[in-house]
């Protein structure tokens, strides 16, 4: 039996079989089928499929690799791999264009859009435009790196959805719901400063709605940035208009269109001296977000928690806030970005985004990240508010009046959160942090954990490719331990395989071999496999090791971390650990449970603690160099005492005491 097949172009390339993805294994896969579908039901020359991959300057052998490619892509399309025909010269791409494939739709829609609009039909129009822009799920061909397919196809696609977008608002406007308009209208001016037909659109939607003074208001502006810019007049048509809704009765509400047709040249009077800053107009919607990862593999709970709070939150009267938070490497600012990109086309307004380098030694100052933010909102220099207070006013009146998602990754504390959070509804927060303490009221928590044995391999597999997984099922489960779940450890390691096309996992796994408790010169060499571009394990440690000896004069809690990676067994109980730390068990206590909230120290239960495995690794070099032999020596003794043996074989009570598990 067929499968229901869907392919998407309008954003990230999609195969969805019966609905579900089917993942891409690369990017040049990716840029392979891209090149089939904008060609589909015809055959692409291997040399033009070898351009559209590789560009201008393919590698020795790149006809062989396609094939490599081919083969790949037909794996992914599953049952329905006779669609992709080996047919001379190349290949060729099978599939009803009319239901599968999501460019031909959105121009087909369009088109029929165009014909219902010159027929007058503005009902049928507004449906098939907003059918039409509703395929889009960002840019087109976002996860694509061919600058050709950019070039020749991307960019066409993106003309025809302004044009869509405009027909929107015709139709709009025409049927008499102006104000619906003038948000989209705004947006498309903003993103196509010198478009005069978005802003004739919005000036007309503006006067039909009666908020003449605001049309008024976009013309001289628009004048201002096409002198400025292009040093031209606005086109004799957008002067008529102008000139007709200067003649508009103030008191009447009058339907002004933006005709076609030649109309009376007018010319604009001189800007004033008081005429608005355009800047605003001039700035582009902020798109600030960091570019999502194509691999982005499992946390499925956590997104549809996210995305289903965003859509579906209880609460109207305030914006929508999430925290998500977890130890070093787990992956929260790619959960963060990737959430956020699902969610985009809720918040037509913009993205904004800020690294606030919270567990650095030095965080960001919130009241930068607030003057950016304002910067990208289209404040000009010189318009910026001189004090706090009346900056995070004015940042807050901004939001209030837009849908924008913001998007802080890293946050040190509340009082650096604090400026930044949006509180009127339709805005929303993201927020990342390594500090439990970092919270808002009301928010959503999202405690993120390593991977499941089945996410790690699989993100393993896409980026390794699943064929050599799947040809080295020992070596692959040996490096999918030594990575323990931990997202950073297993992208640097899937890297490294990538960049090495000679080596075997087998090579790495060895590299990665170490025996237990072994510490120093074999942990640093350890840590070293971990690390390629900038993934890279052991920096990430040692910024959050970092933080922690900066805000702690005496390196109390610096000390307990490296005690703490001396002990060898699984869990440790309250009692143990206070001996470890030569400190009366509520001191103790207080130490484990702010390395709890950092997020470098677990608490599976109460009273009890341990360190993941790399964290533990980590710490257990650092104890090699900033430990006395004194505190080395004391901790191996603890060893020695019945009460303080590995979990494995005992489940130690509060109490200290042993009982058998």
């Amino acid at each position: 039996m067929s499968s229901t097949v869907w392919f998407g172009l309008l954003g990230p390339v999609d195969i969805r079989l019966d609905g579900v993805p089917s993942p891409l294994p690369s990017a040049r896969t990716r840029a392979l089928l891209a090149a089939l579908l904008c060609q589909a039901n015809r055959v692409v020359s291997v040399d033009g499929l070898v351009d559209a991959v590789w560009g201008a300057d393919p590698p020795d052998g790149a006809v062989t690799t396609l094939r490599s490619h081919v083969m790949r892509l037909r794996r992914c399309l599953g049952p329905e791999a006779g669609r992709l025909e080996t047919v001379a010269p190349g290949y060729r791409i099978l599939l009803d264009p009319g239901t599968e494939l999501d460019t031909r739709i959105f121009v087909a829609r369009y088109q029929a859009g165009q014909t219902a609009a010159g027929a007058g039909d503005w009902h049928t129009a507004a449906r098939l435009a907003a059918e039409a822009l509703a395929l889009w799920r960002g840019e087109p061909l976002a996860d694509v790196p061919s600058e050709l397919l950019h070039l020749e196809e991307a960019a066409a696609w993106a003309e025809l959805r302004v044009e869509a977008i405009e027909l929107r608002a015709r139709a709009d406007i025409a049927l008499g719901r102006a104000a619906d308009a003038v948000a989209a209208l705004r947006r498309l001016a903003a993103d196509h400063p010198h478009r005069e037909p978005a802003y004739a659109l919005l000036m007309s939607a503006l006067a039909a709605a009666d908020r003449r003074a605001e049309a008024l208001q976009v013309y001289r502006l628009l004048r201002t940035v096409l002198v400025r810019d292009l040093g031209m007049e606005p086109s004799p048509e957008l002067r008529a208009l102008h000139q007709r809704i200067l003649a508009m009765d103030a008191g009447k509400k009058t339907a002004v269109a933006a005709g076609d047709g030649a109309a009376a040249a007018v010319i604009a009077e001189p800007a004033g001296e008081d005429e608005p800053n355009a800047a605003f107009v001039a700035w582009p919607t902020p798109r600030a977000l960091p570019w999502d990862t194509a691999d982005f593999t499992g946390r499925e709970d956590e997104l549809r928690r996210i995305v289903e709070g965003v859509t579906e939150s209880l609460e109207p009267h305030a914006a929508y806030a999430a925290v998500i938070d977890g130890m070093p490497g787990v992956g929260k600012s790619a959960l963060a970005i990737h959430a956020a990109h699902l969610l985009t086309d809720r918040f037509p307004d913009g993205q904004l985004y800020a690294d606030l380098l919270g567990s650095t030694p030095s965080p960001a100052d919130p009241r930068d990240v607030l003057t950016s933010f304002l910067r990208l909102l289209g404040i000009a220099p010189t318009d910026l508010p001189t004090s706090d207070l009346e900056r995070g006013a004015l940042y807050r009146s901004l939001l209030a009046e837009r849908q924008v998602l913001v998007l802080l990754d890293d946050v040190h504390d509340a009082e650096q959160l604090a400026p930044l959070i949006p509180s009127a509804p339709g805005s929303a927060l993201l927020a990342t942090t390594r500090d439990r303490r970092v919270g808002i009221a009301g928010a959503l928590r999202v405690a993120l954990s390593p991977l499941t044995p089945a996410e790690s391999h699989t993100l393993l597999a896409r980026i390794v490719g699943a064929e050599r997984t799947s040809a080295e099922p020992e070596a692959t489960t040996a490096i999918l331990a030594a990575c323990a779940g931990l997202p950073l450890a297993l992208r640097a390691a899937g890297d490294r395989i990538v960049a090495r096309p000679a080596w075997q996992l087998a090579d790495l796994a060895r590299r990665l071999a170490r025996p237990k408790g072994v510490v120093g010169a074999v942990d640093a060499r350890f840590f070293d496999e971990l690390r390629f571009g900038d993934h890279d394990v052991r920096a990430t440690f040692e910024t959050a090791f970092a933080a922690l000896t900066a805000t702690d004069s005496d390196n109390t809690l610096a000390t307990a971390f490296c005690l703490l990676g001396l002990w060898n067994g699984t869990e440790l109980g309250l009692p143990v650990a206070a001996s470890l730390l030569g400190r009366p068990p509520a001191d103790a206590e207080q130490l484990l449970e702010r390395l709890v909230d950092l997020f470098l120290l677990q608490s599976p239960r109460h009273g009890r603690y341990l360190l993941h495995d790399l964290l533990r690794n980590f710490a257990a070099a650092k104890a090699a160099t900033l430990l006395t032999p004194e505190q080395h020596r004391q901790a191996a003794d603890l060893w020695r005492l019945p009460h303080a043996r590995s979990a494995d074989s005992s489940v130690l009570r509060d109490d200290g005491l042993s009982q058998p598990s």
